[in-house]
């Protein structure tokens, strides 16, 4: 459990929190390259409670920044994006991607042009998203080189998707290697199309993930993060080893084996009671199939990337469905575990929570945050993400035999090695 003002520490990201500051230090994904047209309509971005507009120019180039108006704080979501910049309908200031004001027709000289910038954040787009780091111009680190970062684009699939609740929910869920045991459950063997995880239904029941809780689990530290490590049963004679990592702090690789395209996650804050899940599918060797693994994530959203399936229709939750052919009722595995951690509520109480020896991940990542928050607060930089170790990480799990230890059968690669872990 977390103490009421642990909680509400790291759950505040907004302008001028400890959390919101710490975040603010590393790149975040800002939203999918094709969302924005050269010369197109400009598009509402928020993120860390920032109320900011993305817009392409004439030349493709990206920015982003205040949506207010400097003027009179009209909504530059209206404005005029065309000639290299986006001009308020209001009184015709218009500004460039860098957020320069470069002209003014409403003034009769330029004298007030030359003092007027409104807020905007560096960006940079690669594999079809674009990135933006709301920092520190002096504590800028590089842009993270993830694994799938170097894949031909038409091995990845990316889907940025509206959730209602905080964005600490969201990451205690993808760390949770025992909710796949219930949650994403299917009650039947289906036949799965090679290299994909699961259907819409859920995950079948002869997977290691779902076959049986993995309870017995380590955490180990890394020069990313954490590598959360899950024993559960393979066969006969191997065990199944699992893995989870958290990327700080926010981002995350999914428990995957070989032969399974793999998924990358990050999670940002909207604000204080809304995230932006991101899910990065990628194929190792081949072209993604983006219809399959869509149809499997269940996420059908709006222009707005709000959720069809959602808690004003329960989800379209199945009772049939339930009692005969998977555990939760409700089609999608990514919309399941919408589910379960919207319906905490916005902000989840952590202090009346009753964890268990399966919620060690958790509790390593959330010890993780604070540390950092409050070090932060304190003058100390966080954690630099290494691209040397971004470029090869990724979730590998195996089969072994029972006999050997899961430090022999499923060591931590020297490369990622922080010379401690923990086992419980």
């Amino acid at each position: 459990m977390l103490s009421k003002t642990d909680n509400q520490l790291l759950t505040r990201t907004g302008p001028g929190t400890p959390t919101g500051e710490l975040f603010r230090r590393y790149w975040i994904p800002a939203l999918c390259s094709d969302e924005l047209d050269q010369d197109g309509k400009p598009k509402r971005v928020k993120l860390l409670g920032e109320d900011l507009i993305a817009f392409r120019d004439s030349h493709g180039e990206v920015g982003l920044m205040d949506e207010a108006c400097p003027h009179r704080g009209t909504s530059l979501y209206y404005g005029i994006n065309n000639g290299c910049g986006l001009t308020c309908m209001y009184h015709g200031w218009k500004f460039d991607v860098d957020g320069h004001c470069v002209d003014i027709p409403s003034e009769p000289t330029d004298k007030l042009k030359k003092s007027i910038k409104l807020k905007s954040y560096p960006i940079h787009e690669q594999n079809g998203i674009i990135w933006t780091y709301m920092g520190p111009k002096e504590k800028m680190p590089p842009v993270p080189n993830f694994y799938w970062m170097k894949l031909p684009q038409e091995n990845l699939m990316a889907e940025r998707v509206w959730q209602d609740c905080n964005y600490l929910q969201v990451i205690e869920n993808d760390l949770d290697f025992v909710h796949a045991a219930f949650l994403h459950k299917a009650l039947i063997n289906q036949d799965i199309q090679e290299n994909v995880l699961c259907t819409d239904l859920g995950i079948n029941p002869d997977h290691p993930l779902v076959k049986n809780p993995p309870v017995k689990q380590a955490v180990q530290d890394t020069n990313y993060g954490k590598r959360c490590v899950a024993v559960g049963i393979g066969d006969e004679v191997n065990n199944a080893y699992m893995e989870i990592h958290y990327i700080f702090p926010f981002y995350s690789y999914p428990p995957r084996f070989a032969g399974e395209d793999g998924m990358f996650h990050a999670f940002i804050p909207r604000d204080d009671e809304s995230t932006w899940s991101w899910d990065i599918q990628f194929a190792h060797h081949n072209p993604i199939d983006v219809e399959t693994q869509h149809i499997r994530r269940g996420l059908l959203v709006d222009e707005n990337h709000r959720k069809l399936r959602n808690v004003e229709n329960d989800y379209e939750q199945d009772q049939t469905l339930m009692k005969t052919l998977n555990f939760s009722g409700i089609r999608g595995i990514a919309t399941q575990d919408h589910a379960a951690t919207e319906s905490m509520g916005t902000i989840v109480d952590r202090s009346t929570e009753h964890l268990g020896t399966s919620d060690l991940p958790i509790i390593h990542m959330r010890k993780m945050l604070l540390d950092t928050v409050n070090d932060l607060q304190e003058g100390k930089d966080p954690l630099t993400l290494e691209n040397q170790s971004l470029q090869t990480l990724l979730s590998e799990g195996l089969y072994a035999p029972k006999e050997k230890y899961w430090q022999e059968a499923f060591p931590l690669k020297e490369r990622f090695d922080k010379s401690s872990n923990v086992m419980k």
